[in-house]
C-alpha cells in the first residue's frame, strides 16, 4: 500500500497558467475591438500613456471586469490575455476609484473579478521570463 501523496513544494507555489488556443483568438480580437473604438480608445490611450482622466476610469473598471469575467470562465486563456495586457499594471492605477465605488455604494463586489485577475497577472509576470534583455 502506498503512503501518503508527497507534494513538491516548489510545484504547489507555482500557478497554473491556461494556455491558448485557436479559439481563443475570435475572443481576443472582440476585446481588441471594443477596447480600439469609442468611447473606450481614448480612455485605454490615457491609461497607457499615463495620463488618466477621472472621467475614464470606472468605464476601463467596468470593461476589465468583464473582460476578467470571460478569463474566469475560460473564453479566454490566460497566457494570451496577460501578454495583451499589463492588467495587473492597470488595477493599480484603477483601484482607488474602485475601492471608492465600493464604499460609496456598500458593495464590496464591485470589480472583483478584475482584482482577482490582475493578482493572477501579476503572478503570470513574475514568472514569466522577459522577451527583451
Amino acid at each position: 500500500m502506498a503512503g501518503p501523496a508527497v507534494i513538491d513544494p516548489q510545484r504547489a507555489r507555482t500557478p497554473q497558467f491556461t494556455t491558448r488556443t485557436g479559439e481563443d483568438t475570435q475572443v481576443a480580437l472582440g476585446i481588441m475591438r471594443v477596447l480600439h473604438s469609442e468611447p473606450l480608445s481614448g480612455s485605454f490611450a490615457r491609461l497607457i500613456s499615463g495620463r488618466l482622466q477621472a472621467a475614464d476610469r470606472v468605464s476601463l473598471a467596468h470593461f476589465f471586469e468583464e473582460v476578467s469575467v470571460l478569463r474566469d470562465h475560460g473564453h479566454i486563456a490566460d497566457d494570451l490575455l496577460f501578454d495583451m495586457f499589463a492588467l495587473d499594471l492597470y488595477w493599480e492605477q484603477l483601484k482607488g476609484e474602485i475601492e471608492a465605488v465600493r464604499k460609496r455604494t456598500s458593495n464590496p463586489k464591485v470589480c472583483e473579478n478584475f482584482e482577482i485577475t490582475a493578482r493572477l497577472a501579476r503572478e503570470y509576470r513574475g514568472a514569466s521570463p522577459k522577451k527583451l534583455t
